[in-house]
């Protein structure tokens, strides 16, 4: 017999779940994605494309789709809304499975399940959204859990739902919702303490009962979903959703570090040192593949959209050779009255985005490149972005530390 609580499945706070459906376009859009880079379109295209039927800008668009156009751009295939994703990193597997929020919980209480019971000792699960992160400490690779799906495939959907009992009940979920159902019908007290009682031993006392009968729907319907499972779990089964591994040679791929980084942000799951590593490469990537506009603050005869790996060491104007060139993070169509007028007699608005060109073109004209990347920083004000560059003027790993500070502190700013 497998102990209780052989497996932990995290679970973090009462965040707002994201739907089946949600996670499923995004899956999709990935998809579109995918395919369009593979037949050639350019990135600026895609997001066009896309600006079409979702109502959001071109720019905006394009900076959402940096992981998933690096990731493409790596040679890997992506996680969609028909294609699940398997990689090795680290002491973890994880698993990127466009499900949604409930779903996804389901699904790593599940694979908890039976892989505690494969190995016979504890795994550590956490999940979100969009991925499942599996740490086994060496026990599991990426193949056992691609067994694993063809395993869970073949159940039948009675097996699925016993299978996801025991998992459930094993859970601090299942106990929360266990106290609650048992206040509302009576059998236990609202002020009693708990310091002095096993949890286990009270929800044991209560199988069989209705109480437990009802916690348990209660979690199958607002905490995980089973149908939905059920529903994935068939339509691997035929075929119309598959599993496939990737190797990664040991790094995280660009979608993978995106839940890397939202696991540590909730967790302490992943070490301080192995943490950075992925933050430098995430911040690294996400500020390279940034797109802005850059416009000629000497001749105003230039304005172009570009992004800031494509830039040379030393950005100069094509048109009048000067290097002072202001980036900007606006649409396009915003900076085109500072060309159209040549920076004279602006509105008010349009003089607020010169002095931000202007501010930038000084920055850009002594440091160069490293200036445009910093400049891509969120939130970063050019008086911070020159302190970064005063401490560390080279696109070294410490360079984007100091910008991932920056950011972080300007984002504190905006809460107090």
């Amino acid at each position: 017999m497998i102990p209780l609580e052989l497996y932990q499945v995290g679970w973090i706070g009462e965040e707002i779940p994201v739907p089946f459906e949600v996670a499923q376009e995004v899956g999709r859009i990935r998809d579109i994605v995918e395919e369009r880079l593979k037949q050639g379109f350019p990135p600026e295209k895609i997001a066009e494309e896309l600006s079409e039927e979702y109502p959001s800008d071109k720019e905006t668009i394009l900076r959402a789709l940096n992981e998933t156009i690096e990731h493409v751009k790596s040679g890997f295939p992506t996680p969609t809304d028909k294609r699940i994703i398997i990689e090795d990193w680290e002491d973890f597997v994880i698993i990127h499975a466009n499900f949604g929020s409930l779903t996804n919980r389901a699904l790593a209480q599940l694979i908890g399940e039976f892989l505690s019971e494969k190995i016979g000792y504890s795994v550590v699960i956490q999940h979100d959204p969009y991925r499942i992160f599996v740490q086994t400490m060496g026990a599991v690779n990426s193949d056992q859990i691609v067994a694993l799906f063809n395993e869970m495939r073949m159940m039948s959907d009675q097996s699925v739902k016993d299978a996801l009992t025991r998992a459930t009940v094993k859970t601090g979920i299942f106990k929360r919702r266990m106290i609650h159902v048992a206040r509302r019908f009576g059998a236990l007290k609202k002020w009693v303490d708990f310091s002095n009682v096993s949890l286990q031993r009270l929800i044991k006392s209560f199988e069989g009962t209705p109480i437990f009968e009802e916690a348990l729907k209660e979690v199958f319907t607002k905490d995980l979903d089973l149908e939905k499972l059920l529903y994935v779990l068939k339509k691997l089964r035929e075929g119309e959703i598959y599993v496939e591994k990737i190797e990664t040679d040991g790094m995280a791929t660009p979608i993978a570090r995106v839940g890397i980084e939202r696991v540590s942000m909730k967790t302490d799951l992943i070490p301080p040192e192995r943490m950075r590593a992925v933050l430098i490469e995430s911040a690294k990537a996400r500020l390279l593949n940034e797109t802005c506009v850059f416009v000629c603050t000497n001749c105003w005869d230039y304005i172009e959209m570009l992004r800031a790996k494509d830039l040379p060491d030393k950005p100069e104007c094509p048109k009048c050779g000067s290097n002072a060139l202001g980036v900007l993070k606006v649409e396009e169509e915003k900076v085109l009255p500072l060309v159209e007028k040549k920076g004279e007699k602006l509105t008010k608005s349009e003089e607020k985005i010169k002095k931000r060109a202007l501010q930038s073109a000084r920055l850009i004209a002594k440091y160069g490149k490293p200036a445009v990347v910093a400049l891509c920083a969120r939130k970063v004000h050019p008086s911070e972005v020159e302190e970064v560059l005063q401490k560390e003027h080279r696109l070294t790993d410490r360079f984007y530390e100091l910008v991932l500070e920056a950011e972080r502190k300007a984002l504190s700013k905006r809460f107090w």
